[in-house]
């Protein structure tokens, strides 16, 4: 099997690597947090509420979601294949082929113990999106504390099977 050249860790400080080397994600904490919502949520979300939920008024919504949008193309697009989809009402992001951390640490902890799984990696163990919080956008707080929650619970699961192993 071909490993993946595109790389996404969601567990610790986010980041994104291309061919073994870290790719500077953008400055903009919310470009970030948009980043992390559509690889964590893995299905189209409408433009609105996605502006709703990192932008706030007087400012230009849907031109801060656009300036976003252009920065992660340059980061996650390939040349032959772009993973940033986005149509006149959606966007998403396609991650197939893409080695994502979260998803190691979801496999492992919902797989019957010896089943053939991988080992533990370190990087499981921490936080999620560590440093990611945004003042002043509740609703994306409010998803981003039970997301915390629920990689934590899968975190706990995990450890407590270790020795099983």
């Amino acid at each position: 099997m071909e490993s993946a050249t595109l790389e996404l860790r969601l567990l610790g400080e986010p980041a994104l690597i291309r061919e073994g080397k870290a790719c500077p994600l953008p400055a903009s904490r919310k470009t970030r947090a948009l980043l992390v919502y559509l690889a964590t949520t893995r299905r189209p979300q409408r433009r609105d509420p996605l502006c709703s939920m990192l932008w706030v008024l007087p400012d230009d919504p849907r031109g801060a979601l656009r300036w976003s949008l252009s920065k992660l193309r340059g980061l996650v697009d390939d040349p032959d294949r772009p993973r940033l989809v986005a149509d006149g009402e959606n966007v998403s992001l396609d991650l197939d082929g893409v080695a994502v951390d979260l998803d190691g640490l979801r496999a492992c902890a919902q797989a019957d113990v010896g089943a053939g799984t991988s080992e533990p990696e370190e990087q499981w163990f921490n936080p999620f999106c560590d440093g990611l919080e945004l003042a002043r956008c509740d609703e994306f707080q409010s998803w981003f504390a039970a997301e915390r929650e629920n990689v934590r619970l899968l975190q706990i699961a995990l450890l407590r099977r270790l020795p099983d192993r």
